[in-house]
């Protein structure tokens, strides 16, 4: 039998927590239609608070935490959330806007999404945040081993998002480029 689509707005029921990410009821499908979160079984997804927030944000759905609805500041100031929250929100709402299909990745920092053939995994930064660059660099090889095309997201104090493309190179390889070009030859100018 075909659901009949209502103006209702859906109602979803946060019911626990996994980790960092939430177990949320979802009776409507909206989630699903959405790609949104990731199922685990009987009605029931996990999804992250960016997730939440954009679902609310949007007006999509109407969220519940022990029968009683919530708003952002309810999500950002009561659930506990991990310090990436509203830094991937920003980015979730810029991609979804931009229409690509984001959702939560595999850890804190990562959304995903699929853009044609091509697999999108995004490492959420915020402006002046701290990382060393072989965490960077490890969580590129891991994306790349995935199958995934790595994508760094830096969310600055005014919550513009600029991104950055990320691939591995060896030092063997920038030197023969350096080979390839060779200095300029008398006459030639840079």
């Amino acid at each position: 039998m075909a659901q009949v689509r209502t103006n209702a707005r859906p109602v979803l029921r946060i019911v626990g927590s996994e980790g960092w990410r939430y177990l949320v009821e979802d009776r409507s499908g909206i989630l699903r239609e959405l790609l949104f979160g990731w199922p685990a079984g009987g009605g029931l997804y996990l999804l992250d608070v960016s997730e939440i927030a954009y679902l609310v944000y949007k007006g999509l759905a109407e969220v519940l935490v022990d029968g009683e609805p919530v708003d952002l500041g309810y999500l950002y100031f009561k659930l506990p959330a991990d310090e990436y929250s509203w830094a991937k929100f920003t980015v979730l709402l810029d991609l979804r806007e931009r229409g690509r299909r984001a959702r939560s990745g595999y850890s804190p920092r990562e959304l995903l999404y699929v853009k044609g053939s091509e697999r999108v995994l995004v490492l959420v930064l915020e402006e002046n945040t701290l990382i060393e660059a072989s965490s960077i660099l490890e969580w590129v090889r891991s994306a790349l081993m995935r199958g995934y095309t790595p994508v760094v997201a830096v969310v600055d104090a005014h919550g513009d998002v600029t991104y950055y493309s990320a691939s591995v190179v060896r030092s063997s390889d920038l030197s023969r480029v350096y080979e390839d070009e060779g200095p300029p030859r008398a006459g030639e100018g840079y």
